[in-house]
């Protein structure tokens, strides 16, 4: 027992030496954060305070990105503008601006994205997978998360906004 417990521990010790810590810490509201959209717009996540903010974290590659986006569209479409604000956060590492904005475009998101290459706001939102929907309360504390969407989740979204907005 004791020689499996020295053995656990040899191969175990370097894996926690060369752990790379995160640069920003998990957060359960909207962090203070410059972010770029693609078309170079910066933007601070905690100018939205007074709204429910919605992100959507989305990548090219993912083909369930690329199916909730419809549903967000009408989810966006039913609520009141001026109190929500949706945003799209794009995690690709390695496709283009131009790529990225393509995609976009061809599956006509009616909200902006905002880039996230270096996976800041994907680590400090602890985002485990995609399609993934994070909503922020106007007081921009987190309220609620969801990783995948179906068109058979929208009504349940429309009812949950009548109560975020509130």
């Amino acid at each position: 027992m004791r020689t499996s417990l020295s053995i656990l521990f040899f191969v175990l010790l370097p894996s926690l030496i060369f752990c790379k810590k995160s640069d920003v810490s998990p957060s359960q509201k909207l962090i203070d954060l410059d972010v770029y959209t693609t078309k170079k717009e910066k933007f601070n996540l905690s100018e939205a305070k007074g709204k429910v903010v919605v992100l959507d974290f989305w990548a090219t590659w993912c083909e369930p990105c690329s199916k909730a986006v419809p549903v967000i569209n009408r989810w966006k479409s039913s609520v009141p503008e001026e109190d929500f604000l949706f945003l799209g956060v794009n995690t690709d590492t390695e496709a283009s601006v131009q790529e990225i904005e393509k995609h976009s475009e061809k599956l006509d998101m009616k909200y902006k994205s905002v880039l996230d290459p270096d996976w800041k706001l994907t680590e400090n939102y602890q985002v485990e997978g995609m399609p993934c929907l994070i909503v922020f309360g106007k007081d921009g504390r987190m309220l609620y998360r969801q990783y995948g969407l179906q068109s058979e989740d929208l009504a349940g979204l429309i009812v949950r906004s009548r109560v975020w907005n509130d």
